[in-house]
């Protein structure tokens, strides 16, 4: 075996240190901080006058690490990495990366090339097809790959025979909406309703559009946990979704907390019914986009795990929140056949007997709603909720309660101190709820009436300041703001009655499974002891993951790696501008690469609800929209 330099000896470790990190992100952090020389891969360059020449360093379970020779001229056939990441850096020349689109007879056609030069890392996702060469005549080309998982087979296809020249017709403006959840869904619908000669392309990996997470549920137990007359998709409809749902059903009013599963549908008839009657034209593409690269002409290449890459001008990425990730990674010990990692897989759920126990991890609305999945029938078996701070969401109030008008309030706040610190904040609205209850008041209209100001508060505070506020503050907020159903609340305290659900403040610290059990060690706040209890099943219910880390989204890791998006310090979400427009590594705007939804919550912080989001979408849409006038087409 050859020994490895310390440079190259480092990358392997840092490679190794990656874990479940192994992503395209990932790799090319380690790659470009490893700052791999000439002299470090010398022992493994081997030109081969055959053809270009693969030698390995290392293979590991998780990825495998090469060098690449290539002689002058020599190049790579046009292929694929079937279910492989690929992550390259040019340590010696410049290398030139193509790449092709499929044609309907079955050759590959040149899309467009792009240099690589020394010292640089190109990378992609298991999609789309190209090629690397030496264009040099004279040079010799080194590069190293790292493949995650180890690379087992890849796909050739083959070059057209002659090529023949492409006729170049008047093309429509495209646009390609990332992710078929409300975000996605009503930014299309914008686009259809005020667009003429634009072509929509809504892109979502689940096998139905306008649900995602929120609204994906079958449970008719799971509500809405907003009043039907404030669930309106449009900004300037106030009431569409009032009376689409008393078209359904007669008796709904304003103040219902209709089903969840209803919304999904509206929404589903609102896109829908929008492209029917629009001059634009909507297509609804049931994949997983696995990667957005920037084409050299301009505009964006969309590849897919499945299917031919798209050409887009403008790509919105309205990808919304994934699983959550695993809280006991570390602390867990035994099998995992009794821990279920995401909680809206139903059948997970619904398998679980009502006489076996069940710790649930968290004690938000997501953990609300598992109960309520539970407790169809008879419950024997008890369902605990674990969670640091033994926090449970507030209710709504029974009738509806207006909104404060807290101008004067926030104003106040800033002519008092420009930069507000986050426990001065909380001490003011606290104090300004006290005074509203104690002058006959509901404390929740305190709450609703910062939802105009929430976006200018959050900006006032420091980076330091927001970290305080998320380690300290924000549970707090999430369960005044985010409030369930009565009829869901007062459920939840007729279960906590009886008995069937208990409230465990405290820490997780280890989880030892067996195949009938899992004992869970929480340290309650406060306390040096443990407590230790047994369960037949553990649910994950801590809150979904952020959309922008690249092991939840390969498309947002392929944009990372070659710079054009950027995560927030508090890795929250990406850097936009104030109309949504991405802002990249280098800190320049890109205009024709738009976000809406969570990915906002960097600048907005709210930026999950749906008065938030409507805002969003239509802000998006008209900014697409005046890049191309009614007749246009490119």
């Amino acid at each position: 075996m050859e020994v490895l330099s310390p440079r190259l000896q480092a990358l392997v470790e840092r490679l190794d240190d990656l874990g479940p990190d192994t992503t395209l992100a990932g790799i090319a952090r380690a790659l470009t901080s490893a700052a791999i020389t000439d002299e470090d891969i010398a022992p493994f360059v081997g030109p081969n006058p055959v053809s270009y020449n693969r030698a390995r360093v290392v293979r590991r379970e998780r990825y495998e690490l090469l060098v690449l020779t290539w002689l002058p001229g020599q190049a790579s056939p046009p292929h694929d990495h079937t279910g492989s990441v690929c992550v390259l850096q040019v340590i010696r020349g410049t290398a030139v990366e193509g790449e092709y689109t499929l044609a309907a007879d079955g050759y590959a056609d040149l899309e467009y090339e792009t240099v690589v030069d020394t010292g640089r890392v190109s990378g992609g996702q298991d999609a789309g097809v190209h090629t690397v060469r030496n264009p040099s005549m004279t040079e010799l080309l080194a590069t190293v790959h790292v493949y995650a998982p180890p690379l087992k087979d890849i796909r050739r296809f083959m070059l057209r025979p002659i090529p023949s020249p492409r006729r170049v017709e008047p093309r429509v403006p495209t646009v390609a909406v990332l992710g078929g959840g409300f975000s996605g869904a009503m930014t299309a619908a914008q686009l259809l309703r005020h667009g003429f000669n634009v072509r929509v392309v809504l892109i979502e990996r689940r096998g139905t559009v306008g649900e995602g997470l929120a609204y994906g549920t079958r449970e008719a137990e799971h509500l809405l946990n907003v009043p039907a007359g404030r669930m309106s998709a449009w900004p300037d409809r106030p009431n569409d979704f009032l009376e689409w749902a008393t078209r359904r059903d007669a008796s709904v009013r304003p103040g219902d907390f209709l089903p969840r599963r209803w919304y999904g549908e509206y929404l589903r008839e609102t896109l829908h019914g929008t492209a029917s009657g629009s001059h634009a034209k909507l297509e609804v593409l049931l994949e997983e986009a696995r990667r957005v690269a920037r084409h050299p002409a301009g505009g964006w290449m969309v590849h897919f795990e499945h299917g031919p890459p798209l050409r887009a001008d403008d790509v919105v990425l309205a990808i919304g929140h994934r699983p959550p990730s695993d809280p006991l990674r570390t602390l867990w010990t035994g099998p995992r056949d009794r821990f279920l990692a995401d909680p809206w897989q139903p059948f997970d759920i619904r398998a679980i007997p009502p006489d076996e126990s069940v710790a649930i991890l968290g004690s938000g609305l997501t953990a609300v709603d598992t109960v309520l999945s539970l407790v169809h029938g008879r419950r024997s078996a008890p369902i605990v909720l674990i969670s640091r701070n033994g926090l449970l969401p507030h209710s709504h109030a029974l009738a509806p309660v207006p909104a404060a008008e807290l101008g004067p309030f926030v104003e106040e706040l800033f002519e008092a101190d420009s930069s507000l610190r986050a426990s001065t904040l909380a001490r003011a609205i606290h104090r300004r709820a006290r005074r509203h209850v104690a002058e006959g008041g509901d404390w929740r209209a305190i709450v609703d009436g910062l939802r105009p100001h929430t976006a200018k508060l959050w900006q006032s505070l420091s980076d330091r300041e927001r970290t305080k506020f998320l380690a300290r503050l924000r549970p707090y907020w999430e369960i005044h703001r985010h409030r369930m159903a009565p009829w869901i609340a007062e459920r939840l305290s007729e279960l906590r009655r009886e008995g069937t659900v208990l409230l465990q403040p405290g820490q997780v610290v280890a989880a030892d499974a067996t195949p009938a059990g899992v004992r869970i060690d929480v340290r309650p706040r406060g306390a040096d002891r443990t407590l230790s209890a047994t369960y037949h099943w553990v649910i994950n219910c801590t809150g979904p993951a952020p959309s922008n880390r690249a092991e939840a989204s390969p498309v947002i890791g392929s944009l990372l790696v070659h710079g054009w998006v950027r995560r927030d310090p508090l890795s929250l979400g990406l850097d936009a501008t104030s109309d949504g427009q991405s802002i990249a590594a280098d800190g320049t705007v890109v205009p024709d690469l738009l976000v809406v939804g969570t990915l906002r919550k960097p600048l907005l912080w709210e930026s999950t609800a749906v008065p938030e989001l409507r805002q969003q979408a239509a802000q998006v849409a008209e900014r697409i929209l005046q890049r191309y006038p009614s007749d246009s087409s490119i």
